[in-house]
């Protein structure tokens, strides 16, 4: 592979692979190919989840730059839309007055090309819905995404560079956003580290620094001015295209090094609550462990129910730790809160018992799987379960028989909400290989002195195999391995084989049975006519005639084409674009002679029907509209009459119709007034006029 793409169905632009998924409503039309060119590195972390949104608080590229969301409307350096907000005047509030889409970083730049063409570029890492209908929890996904929409002039191959790599694009002819290319990487609700492996790295800023904005607050730069960015892992700090007349006639390469670019530096690092558990030995009360996470040199409280905060300790890694004490039941709940952020972010966490699986072992023998574990509660020992096989017992064992297959591991949940998982450990034999089986095939009918082939190919697990006959004259002298061959005796016959099989479990064996009957001319055996499209892969079938050693095809008529596998029962080949039929004659060989008999393929034609061709010359935009009956897949191409000067292509969709669309086309009409339209499948259209609009 090349690197580029050129997919059959081109309707408007090529089409490759996009990394989102299109049933998330996000872009899957798409130009182009893998990039050529990749920043080195990716992004490094991604900070907890922030409660009141359930997106991610901030992300950190591989230089340390940390953003974090900017998603307030009425601050005009984080670029939010205010059409974006179901009511923009009042605060952010998720999920009822909160942006569909909103982004870490948006780094965008447009190339205005001449003929009122444009090229579009956009890099960003976006926050989102997998739904439709609006915000809501539990659809949150982020992603990094690259966009690149150039309506190009004319067809070639185009070479996109921008701050996060190259991109390679062939468009098959001018258009509108005939390079139309989406790669969005991360998309998976809930997982917020897919965005990591995006190309969107390092964050881009103002290559004067960042923007100082209101209560101390800064900015990778003022999306309302468009400037010169850093940041680029390649120093490619440019949105530039190489490719035939992009700029123009005989102009093949466009720049700029400006960029509209939004995203806030992260003040706010949030808390990770992590799973708090509680032990206890007396119904007097116990205590509570907290095992947080944020980023290094924050403060981070935690307090129970009615009781006040606790500052947990912390290490240079950003760990943070607590044990909390409580009097009477486990408390439902504890809230940990990042008191350096500013307003506080403050998470309330759930608190279950410590589940620990001090034993998980299968028997291969017995068939058991043993369990054991404990719970931190010993005052009120909740009950423990094992996921998939069932409860352990009062002292928190259990030995689970008639287990043939067991986990890789066991999970252990209680009732007090904790659990604990455990890989099981296996004792006992080893299992048996699979035993041998010997299989010498089906039993076969053979005209008199043809050549016989014994089969064993469908016997398993041998490791040696071994041909001898049992009964009939004799033809076969001792053989190994899968096949044995012979020659029929020139007489009526029954001949038996047996087929030893050396293996696990054996030896084993199987008989077949050969029955020899007269002498007779073979037959010739090639099916009813056939009909087909140009393009068709068409395969031709002699597998129904009987006594044959040998097959040989001929061409008789027609165009000529490769007849792949002439000399067996199923050749093939691809048909051509012809209203000529082709004619070939089969020619088997065997003992008791030859025969022959002929096939034909009918070429099917493909109906081309054009109805509309028109051209406005203000815009220079060409709208040819048609349909073919051809299946898929099918290429119409649209060329002037007067020579070979392309004016585009289209694909004929599933219902038959098809569309060539050109906006800033190069090509106008030519003296002829007409087009030539044609399909890959062989329908034609000749001299079609051209209806010029101003």
């Amino acid at each position: 592979m090349s690197g580029l793409s050129r997919p059959r169905r081109l309707p408007r632009a090529l089409t490759a692979v996009v990394t989102a998924a299109a049933a998330l409503g996000f872009s899957a039309i798409v130009a182009g190919a893998a990039p050529t060119t990749v920043p080195p590195t990716h992004l490094a972390a991604v900070g907890p989840v922030n409660p009141d949104n359930g997106f991610p608080a901030w992300y950190r590229d591989s230089t340390g730059l940390t953003v974090g969301q900017c998603i307030d409307p009425k601050d005009p350096l984080c670029g939010v839309l205010p059409s974006s907000m179901p009511d923009p005047a009042a605060p952010v509030q998720f999920p009822g007055n909160y942006p569909m889409e909103s982004f870490y970083m948006l780094a965008s730049s447009r190339i205005a090309l001449p003929g009122g063409l444009n090229a579009d570029l956009v890099t960003g890492l976006e926050a989102s819905f997998a739904t439709k209908t609006g915000p809501a929890a539990g659809q949150q996904v982020t992603f990094g995404r690259i966009r690149i929409r150039i309506d190009t002039p004319n067809a070639g191959h185009f070479v996109v560079t921008h701050p996060y790599g190259v991109d390679e694009f062939d468009a098959p002819g001018a258009g509108t956003r005939a390079i139309n290319f989406t790669d969005d990487v991360g998309i998976a609700n809930g997982i917020f580290t897919g965005a990591l492996g995006s190309r969107v790295n390092p964050f881009l800023t103002w290559d004067t620094g960042p923007v100082a904005g209101p209560n101390g607050d800064k900015y990778l730069g003022d999306p309302a001015v468009p400037h010169r960015v850093t940041g680029s892992a390649l120093g490619t700090n440019v949105f530039r295209i190489d490719g035939p007349n992009i700029g123009g006639p005989g102009v093949n390469t466009v720049s700029t090094d400006l960029f509209t670019l939004s995203g806030k530096l992260a003040r706010n690092f949030g808390v990770d609550a992590g799973h708090p558990t509680y032990t206890r030995s007396s119904a007097d009360g116990g205590s509570v462990d907290v095992f947080a996470t944020s980023v290094p040199g924050e403060t981070v409280q935690a307090h129970l129910p009615g009781a006040t905060p606790t500052t947990l300790k912390a290490d240079s890694s950003g760990r943070y730790f607590a044990r909390l004490s409580f009097t009477g039941a486990p408390p439902p709940t504890v809230q940990v809160s990042n008191v350096s952020d500013s307003p506080p972010t403050v998470v309330t966490a759930k608190v279950a018992d410590r589940v620990m699986v001090t034993q998980a072992t299968f028997d291969t023998t017995a068939r058991t799987l043993t369990v054991r574990a404990s719970s931190s509660d010993t005052a009120r020992p909740p009950a423990l379960r094992v996921t998939g096989f069932g409860p352990l017992d009062a002292s928190g064992q259990q030995v689970f028989g008639d287990v043939d297959v067991p986990p890789q591991e066991v999970t252990v949940s209680s009732d007090a909400g904790g659990s604990d998982s455990a890989p099981v450990t296996v004792d006992g034999a080893a299992s048996l290989p699979n035993p041998v089986m010997a299989s010498a095939g089906p039993d076969q009918t053979v005209r008199q002195g043809q050549k016989v082939t014994l089969d064993a190919t469908a016997s398993r697990n041998a490791t040696a195999l071994a041909w001898s006959q049992t009964g009939g004259q004799a033809v076969l002298l001792g053989q190994s391995g899968p096949v044995a061959t012979f020659t029929a005796p020139d007489q009526d016959a029954t001949l038996t084989f047996r087929l030893t099989a050396q293996g696990p479990g054996g030896p084993t064996s199987d008989e077949v049975t050969v029955t020899v009957a007269g002498l007779a001319p073979p037959t010739a055996s090639v099916g009813a006519e056939r009909k087909a499209y140009a393009g068709d892969l068409v395969t031709l079938d002699a597998s129904s005639s009987d006594g044959v050693d040998s097959y040989s095809w001929q061409q008789g008529s027609g165009p000529m084409v490769a007849l792949a596998g002439s000399s067996t029962a199923r050749p093939s080949f691809t048909m051509p674009v012809s209203t000529v039929p082709l004619v070939f004659t089969l020619t088997t060989t065997g003992p008791g002679g030859s025969a022959t008999a002929t096939v034909t393929v009918t070429p099917e034609q493909d109906i081309l029907a054009v109805t509309q061709v028109s051209y406005r010359s203000s815009t220079h935009e060409w709208r040819v509209v048609g349909t073919a009956t051809a299946p898929s897949p099918d290429l119409v191409t649209v060329r002037l009459s007067a020579g070979d000067t392309l004016v585009g292509t289209a694909a004929v969709d599933s219902t038959g119709a098809w569309a060539v669309r050109v906006k800033g086309s190069l090509v106008a009409p030519d003296g002829s007034g007409t087009v030539a339209v044609t399909t890959s499948r062989g329908g034609t259209v000749s001299d079609y006029p051209v209806s010029v609009s101003p």
